[in-house]
């Protein structure tokens, strides 16, 4: 790891520190007004340093390892049904992991309808089963790449847009070759826009946005609130808007047309990186003791859902509207 990669981490784990518990993230009048919905997906998790910070979907079950606790860690890979208001003990599935780093949380996407994911600080990149098991994705560790921090899914050609030990990097999973887009940027968070050309990543106490096939900087928006996960929205009135996970417990809209920014939600714990949810649009936002899910109307999150899915989402979702209220690692 170079000197600005460990001094990156060095100022984020002092955030982590610092960061509130036993609150509970809410939707702000000004989230509710814009239709916005709120629900907990997975609870249970003992308030530690890290939240259970990303997921994957795989055959329309979640994958979500579990927190970082801190001293002798041995990880657990749970895999859930993709319903709400679930605890550790609705687990399908779980399979224990060793750390490979010093601090071995998962940053996870789905990308061609398979689970990839590595932990941060210097992880090998994984390909997962339906178990929640994984194996190296072929080549890439030969080629000296690990990990950084996030990754996000381009939905154009399903490939995964990663911070890593090299710069922003553009991985092929299935041919196991990759291409540097920015070398020597160490961002947190990263998201993709729908259209693939645009990755927005969370570095500065704020959102950069750089062109993925040239690596040109696009646009900064100095944002504040510790910035972190962030998902592009499609469809509706917030089309193309980004919707940010903040360490400070909030989350954020921010319209990169004119950096206007409004808070929608408030009083989390620790908001870190998001997840996108393949089966029906929603985000899944890390907190600190449990993964909240996020929705938007008529619209979602990444590419635009089968109608079927929408169905799945009802059962699972919109009954828990009624209870609205209810890494860093990074």
């Amino acid at each position: 790891m170079n000197t600005r990669m460990l001094a990156t981490c060095t100022a984020l784990l002092c955030l982590a520190i610092a960061a509130p518990v036993n609150a509970s993230l809410t939707l702000t009048p000004q989230g509710i007004t814009d239709g916005f919905t709120l629900s907990t997906f997975l609870s249970g998790y003992t308030p530690s340093t890290y939240g259970p910070l990303a997921q994957g979907v795989l055959n329309g079950k979640v994958i979500a390892p579990s927190a970082f606790t801190g001293g002798s860690f041995t990880g657990t890979v749970y895999v859930f049904n993709d319903v709400d208001n679930q605890t550790l003990s609705d687990a399908i599935t779980s399979s224990p992991y060793t750390a490979q780093t010093g601090n071995p949380q998962f940053a996870m996407t789905t990308a061609g309808g398979q689970v990839y994911g590595a932990q941060a600080f210097g992880g090998i990149y994984e390909h997962f089963s339906s178990n929640g098991t994984f194996t190296p994705i072929p080549n890439l560790q030969s080629d000296g790449l690990v990990s950084f921090l996030g990754m996000w899914t381009d939905p154009v050609n399903q490939h995964i847009i990663s911070a890593s030990n090299m710069g922003l990097v553009d991985i092929d999973p299935v041919a196991g070759t990759f291409k540097v887009i920015v070398p020597n940027l160490f961002p947190d968070g990263v998201s993709v826009s729908p259209n693939g050309q645009v990755a927005y990543v969370a570095i500065s106490n704020g959102i950069g946005a750089y062109s993925i096939s040239t690596g040109s900087p696009l646009n900064f928006w100095a944002v504040g609130h510790g910035t972190d996960g962030t998902g592009v929205i499609t469809g509706g009135k917030f089309n193309g808007d980004i919707v940010v996970n903040n360490n400070d417990g909030t989350v954020g809209l921010l319209d990169p047309t004119n950096g206007n920014y409004s808070t929608i939600a408030d009083s989390g714990t620790r908001g870190d990186w998001v997840s996108l949810d393949t089966n029906n649009g929603s985000l899944f936002l890390s907190q600190q003791e449990q993964i909240d899910r996020l929705t938007c109307g008529n619209c979602t999150f990444g590419t635009t859902p089968e109608p079927a899915s929408f169905d799945l989402l009802g059962a699972g979702i919109l009954c828990a509207a009624g209870a609205l209220g209810r890494k860093f690692l990074m």
